[in-house]
Formats: structure tokens, C-alpha cells, sequence
């Protein structure tokens, strides 16, 4: 059995990618091979080593992508940063740095932890998909923007699995970097987006196990669902959803009211106890995270959040973001899929 990860970031999420490769290994012990890309944007050697030595005590292979010619096209392309940085679209721009031989590669995002095994991921068979994942639990905003409907799911970028012989059999990389210019204007989900708008309708559903989101460990299942009243194509049923809480395979943070788990002052992340107890076994243990976010907007949130029984403040969350809706979707041309 064998694991291909595939990890992207910048100095400043290297603590965090660490902290999750950690979880990576600790709950993947019997798969026989696991390889780590790790796609490393301006870190430190001192970084560097501590992810090698990471790897070393493990038994597992990590090897070191090259970031230079990423960025070079991210900016060729006119890529919107997140967070001011522009690592989040590593995960596209990297894919051809792979080796040939690999098959299926999972990408992970940074603010994700690994409860259980994943080797199940690495038979699966996906057939003409050329990619899987979850589907997304709050973008209302994006999914109406690209003009998807309501039986159709919008789908999470922070784990990704990769049907890498489809990519190479249809040049699916460099289709979608034809594409990528003429409609990049239309994201505003940057990456998440381009998946989701690029590869509609041909995403293979992941069950939920496999990307359970920090607002649903927040809100119970039943007040998730009558805010969030979504078509059963679109998304995941209640039992669904329950039957990820109870044994998740990776949990992904989010930011809850504007931060994530690691921030100085944040007592209000549901998943914040999780992040520090995996964070303190790891060499990252002394890490001190930035200080949680004063904006006026998070700070009339928590304090909501704080007095509001938890479905109410879900509803005035829901009905806020449903305010911001423009009042058509962006136009997305039909186009030949590749």
C-alpha cells in the first residue's frame, strides 16, 4: 500500500503543514509507503530540516519541490493571493513536478488534521473523474457566482485526490492553464473556484469522512440543516454528516469567526483543543500563532456568537451571506471539456 501526499505553502503556514504531516504519520502506521511532496514557498533551512527530520523518524520520503517556476506562472497568470500570499494555488502549479509513476496523489491543505487512516483513498477507483472531493459547507456566495445550481455541489479545495494517469492521458494541466486566463477575473475562491468551475460535473463526490469542516463540529447537525436546507445531490444527508462527526478520516479547520485554532486569544474555535494537543507533539511544539483578528466585523461576531443561542446566530450568519449575493451569477461560458 502506498500514499502519495501532497502538501503547498508558505513560511508562515510551515508550523501548521507541519503539525498535519505529523497527524499524517501518526495515523497511517501500517500503510507500507508514504511519500511527501511538500511544495516549501521561501522557507528556512532551519524549516526545512525540521520537516526532514519529520519525515526521517517516520520512515517516509519527503521531497522538496521546486516553488520558483510556480510562482513565475501564478503571476504570469494574474493570480489572486489569499491571505496576501499566492501558496494556495501551489496545489495546480506543482502537479507537474510529479513523477510519472504516481498515480493518485492527495493534496491536503495546512489546516487539516489526519484522525484515521486514508489507505482506503488509494484504491479507489475513479474511473473518467479527474478529480475527488468534498463538497463545501458555507459557500453560497461562490457556487451562485459560477452559476451552479442548487442540485449541483460546490465543492471544498482543501483535499484533493488526483487522478494523475487521467491528467496525463487528456493534458488536462495544460487545458486548464489555456482556461485558467480568460475567466480568472470571475473567482473570488481563488483555486477553489477554478475547481469547481474548470471540472463541473466531473468531480467524484468523496464522502464527508474525508473533509469534515469546522462549522460542522460547531453547530449540531440538526441546526446546520435548518439553516442549510441543501438538495441531497448538492451535498450530504444528516445521517451523512453524523456518521463523519462520529469517525472523521481529516478534519479541516477553517477560520470560525475570522480565526484559525492557532491564534493567540481565539477561545472560540471549535476545534482549537484538537490543533494544540497535536501541535504539542509535534517539533513545533513552542510555535506561538498570531494574535486573533480585532477587525470591528469579527468582534461583533463573536460577541454574538458569545450571547446568541447557536442557531440563532447560524441564521443571521446565513442571512448575511445571502445579502451579499449579487443579483445574477457571473457568466461562465460553455466550453469543450478536456
Amino acid at each position: 500500500m502506498k500514499l502519495d501526499i501532497l502538501y503547498g505553502c508558505d513560511s508562515n503556514y510551515a508550523p501548521y503543514t507541519g503539525v498535519s504531516m505529523l497527524s499524517l504519520f501518526e495515523s497511517n502506521k501500517d500503510v507500507e509507503e508514504i511519500t511527501v511532496y511538500l511544495a516549501a514557498m521561501n522557507f528556512s533551512a532551519e524549516s526545512l530540516e525540521k520537516f526532514t527530520l519529520l519525515a526521517r523518524q517516520y520512515n517516509r520520503n519527503l521531497i522538496i519541490l521546486d516553488t520558483a517556476a510556480a510562482q513565475k506562472k501564478m503571476k504570469t497568470y494574474q493570480c489572486k493571493g489569499w491571505n496576501g500570499s499566492l501558496a494556495t494555488w501551489l496545489r495546480f502549479f506543482v502537479l507537474d513536478q510529479i513523477p510519472d509513476d504516481v498515480e493518485k496523489l492527495l493534496w491536503l491543505d495546512s489546516d487539516t488534521i489526519v484522525m484515521n487512516g486514508l489507505s482506503e483513498l488509494a484504491e479507489l477507483q475513479m474511473g473518467q473523474s479527474p478529480v475527488a472531493a468534498v463538497c463545501d459547507s458555507v459557500c453560497f456566495w461562490e457556487r451562485f457566482r459560477l452559476g451552479i445550481t442548487e442540485e449541483e455541489p460546490y465543492f471544498n479545495a482543501g483535499v484533493i485526490l488526483f487522478n494523475l494517469p487521467y491528467w496525463k492521458e487528456h493534458q488536462t494541466l495544460n487545458s486548464m492553464m489555456a482556461y485558467l486566463p480568460q475567466y480568472i477575473k470571475h473567482y473570488t475562491a481563488n483555486d477553489q473556484d477554478l475547481l469547481n468551475d474548470y471540472f463541473r460535473g466531473r468531480i467524484l463526490k468523496l464522502p464527508q469522512i474525508y473533509n469534515v469542516q469546522g462549522v460542522q463540529i460547531a453547530y449540531s447537525v440538526k441546526d446546520y440543516f435548518s439553516v442549510y436546507h441543501w438538495k441531497e445531490s448538492a451535498y450530504y444527508t444528516p445521517e451523512q454528516v453524523e456518521a463523519a462527526l462520529r469517525k472523521p478520516r481529516i478534519i479541516h479547520f477553517f477560520r470560525f469567526l475570522g480565526d484559525y485554532p492557532w491564534q493567540q486569544g481565539n477561545n472560540y474555535h471549535p476545534v482549537r483543543p484538537l490543533y494544540l494537543e497535536w501541535q504539542t507533539k509535534s517539533p513545533w511544539k513552542d510555535h506561538t500563532g498570531a494574535p486573533a483578528r480585532t477587525d470591528r466585523v469579527f468582534e461583533v461576531e463573536k460577541i454574538l456568537y458569545k450571547v446568541l443561542p447557536k442557531r440563532a446566530f447560524l441564521h443571521i450568519f446565513a442571512w448575511v451571506t445571502n445579502r451579499k449575493l449579487p443579483r445574477r451569477p457571473v457568466e461562465i461560458h460553455k466550453r469543450e471539456q478536456q
